[in-house]
């Protein structure tokens, strides 16, 4: 097995992408492990021309798992390019939109592409159709909370998929008084299937202590935005936090101050860019996003059952609990919280006070916005003509942000291990255990325009000749 690539064929999530793993001539792993995107990078480039205000629009096609999310950061960074500040009931409509997301795709990650990876080993096919066989409880909650959280976008969001809502300087129509009495009465009767979904996610994942044990943390650094104020979650802008695997505080920084901090590297392996700490170069300064880093950086969800859930984490992984596997276990954490932040909102908020947008000519030129998707740190980076044509276009999705993470855990398991012994079933059941609770979005990390490629788990030479396929 004279020096080989492995590459695995990555199913369960949203896209395509490779794993390679470079072994020299005696089997053994000795380089670091490569995640690669395996299609081409264009959008930011076909959005450069377009009226600034259409980008609220069309920056949501860039994904239908969290377009929501696009929507309203591309939202805020137009009202920074445009020099205004939307009304109240603008940004209340605004954070609705976000939250929905947050609900529906933290639900979807858990029932259809992260929890069916707890079942049992000698479930030779781990699907959301084997979960629902095995766990019809646990499935079926799940769909419904995922249906629920769709509902929200639609409602405040204009469609559940590419909402089109969210304007420059606020949105474009509030939602009826019916919608949100009917959103209040759903939230209401399903406040038991919540109950039962925690239950049955929490009781699998308790079970499952030896396998997440086994997965550690390759990666020193974590990153979430914050609200400015308190610390605590926010569905919209705050101040973006960056911890170590200690919990120190390493950097705090705004929106407009990312290019100080973030340093985005580019490989001739991957087309997805590799975002790293200026201040500690690749790879160690990547960084971890999404639920596992969230619940370790902010103060407080606002909620007293998930903040509690929080705590019980803390005292059995410690603090910050880095195992990539406890992503799974902050899903729950954060499916409590936001679906009680919505209930709460939606029985207290106001969604009608006009106006709901205010207008401008103006053009200050560049606008940056920093939110938290589902995922993680989102950040859209925008600047425009005098006429308002867009003429630069800079996105940083939480997977682009996760895949130095990504390979700093694969590297962390694989290095020094002996492939050459392992079965193919063994090698692609340890890297997708690694990758996907981060819950990877390639569509989002690397903005296709090429045709699909299956994504692979591929063992390769230091060359990054393929010389072996993994099989799952």
């Amino acid at each position: 097995m004279a020096g080989k690539e492995i590459r695995l064929d990555m199913t369960l999530i949203e896209g395509h992408a490779n794993v390679l793993i470079r072994v020299g001539d005696d089997g053994k792993v000795a380089e670091r492990v490569l995640y690669q995107g395996v299609d081409t990078r264009f959008f930011e480039r076909l959005w450069a021309g377009m009226n600034i205000d259409e980008m609220p629009r069309v920056t949501p096609m860039i994904c239908g798992v969290c377009s929501a999310t696009h929507h309203v950061c591309s939202a805020l960074a137009v009202d920074k390019v445009r020099g205004v500040e939307p009304p109240e009931t603008a940004q209340n409509i605004r954070a609705m939109i976000n939250l929905g997301i947050h609900l529906n795709n933290q639900a979807l990650h858990l029932v259809v592409m992260g929890l069916p990876d707890f079942l049992p080993a000698s479930e030779k096919r781990r699907s959301v159709f084997r979960l629902m066989a095995s766990r019809p409880a646990l499935a079926k909650t799940g769909l419904k909370i995922m249906e629920l959280g769709h509902t929200v976008v639609a409602v405040f969001g204009g469609r559940e998929v590419h909402p089109i809502n969210a304007v420059s300087g606020g949105v474009a129509r509030a939602p009826s008084e019916h919608e949100v009495k009917e959103l209040r009465e759903k939230f209401e009767k399903l406040k038991s299937d919540l109950e039962t979904f925690k239950k049955e996610a929490l009781n699998l994942l308790a079970e499952s202590k030896e396998k997440i044990s086994n997965y550690e943390s390759g990666t020193e650094y974590m990153l979430a935005v914050v609200d400015s104020k308190t610390g605590g979650f926010t569905p919209l802008e705050g101040v973006a936090k960056v911890i170590d695997s200690k919990g120190n505080v390493v950097v705090e920084f705004r929106p407009e101050e990312y290019t100080k901090v973030i340093d985005e590297k580019v490989f001739d392996y991957t087309y997805v860019k590799m975002p790293v700490l200026r201040s500690k170069g690749y790879p160690q300064g990547g960084m971890r996003t999404g639920p596992l880093a969230r619940v370790n950086i902010v103060k407080s969800y606002g909620v007293e059952e998930a903040d509690e859930l929080r705590d019980k984490l803390f005292e059995e992984w410690g603090r910050p609990a880095t195992h990539p596997l406890l992503y799974h276990y902050a899903r729950v954490v954060e499916t409590i919280a936001v679906y009680e932040l919505i209930q709460r909102a939606l029985d207290e908020w106001d969604f009608w006070s006009t106006p709901l947008r205010n207008y401008t000519d103006s053009v200050r030129g560049e606008g940056v916005a920093m939110i938290e998707a589902p995922r993680g740190t989102l950040i859209h980076h925008y600047r425009a003509r005098e006429d308002g044509a867009t003429e630069y276009v800079n996105v940083i999705t939480p997977t682009t942000f996760n895949a130095v993470a990504m390979e700093n855990d694969l590297t962390k398991f694989f290095q020094g291990k002996n492939v050459a012994k392992m079965s193919d079933r063994e090698i692609y059941a340890h890297a997708v255990a690694i990758v996907r609770p981060y819950d990877p979005c390639m569509a989002c990390a690397t903005h296709t325009v090429a045709e699909h490629q299956l994504g692979k788990i591929l063992i390769v030479d230091k060359n990054l000749n393929v010389v072996r396929e993994v099989k799952p």
